[in-house]
């Protein structure tokens, strides 16, 4: 049982295991702008942002240290590669400093691991000097054998970052549990290195997910999880503030 004893870390340092999200399609700029300023009044990790966004959060986090992180194929995962291939390089041409993927789950699924693994292994060559995150979607995945398959194809691939989740959708995506996170970070050698997401909502949950291994938590409830208070419905979906 991995444990680190967390319980009383400072805001400062739970805040450097944030990647503060905000990926909604209804996102303006000034909500953009509130955002990055946001992530520089807490020091966050990472904003997480849409590819689109990423020139601007890039020039407003300047000097700060806050990496400007962003996401290809979010959720679905069926892009081809080629086209995958496509977007992280333009990512890393226009500043994005880490990229999160969806990989192909309909491959695994039905079996085709060499095809799961080429997949990822092609990202990790495209992607060069840039940390990528595999948003492996653990709950579609039935056996626990399987899913333990799954994690040890990323980590050979190269892939960098292994998640529980794409977080909040498509369907099968899935919270980020204590045992989901255990799980990879005990089937991991270390090369590959564990980023929780989805669900992530308050304190308590938040170290519960650090003491099972986690080294980075994807979420757009950071502020409430460092002031340790409650959330209200707001999520990477809802741009309300």
């Amino acid at each position: 049982m991995i444990k680190k004893h967390l319980q009383k870390l400072a805001p400062k340092q739970l805040a450097a295991y944030i990647q503060f999200t905000q990926i909604s399609p209804y996102l303006t700029r000034p909500g953009l702008v509130n955002h990055i300023e946001l992530c520089r009044q807490y020091q966050f990790n990472a904003a997480m942002i849409a590819p689109c966004w990423v020139p601007l959060a890039k020039e407003m986090l300047k000097n700060t240290g806050i990496k400007t992180t962003t996401f290809i194929d979010f959720g679905m995962g069926n892009t081809n590669i080629g086209g995958k291939i496509a977007l992280i390089k333009e990512l890393r041409k226009i500043g994005a400093e880490e990229v999160d993927y969806a990989p192909n789950m309909g491959y695994f699924l039905s079996g085709m691991y060499e095809e799961f693994f080429i997949e990822s292994k092609e990202l990790v060559g495209a992607a060069e000097m840039i940390p990528i995150k595999a948003m492996l979607q653990l709950g579609m995945i039935k056996e626990e054998k399987e899913k333990k398959h799954a994690i040890r194809l990323l980590e050979k691939a190269g892939v960098d970052w292994i998640k529980n989740s794409s977080g909040g959708w498509p369907p099968g995506s899935t919270n980020a549990t204590v045992a989901d996170i255990r799980l990879i970070k005990e089937t991991i050698t270390g090369k590959s290195r564990v980023k929780a997401s989805g669900g992530i909502k308050n304190y308590k949950t938040a170290i519960a997910l650090i003491e099972a291994g986690a080294e980075l938590l994807g979420t757009s409830y950071g502020r409430e999880i460092i002031r340790g208070i409650e959330p209200n419905n707001l999520n990477y979906l809802n741009p309300a503030y």
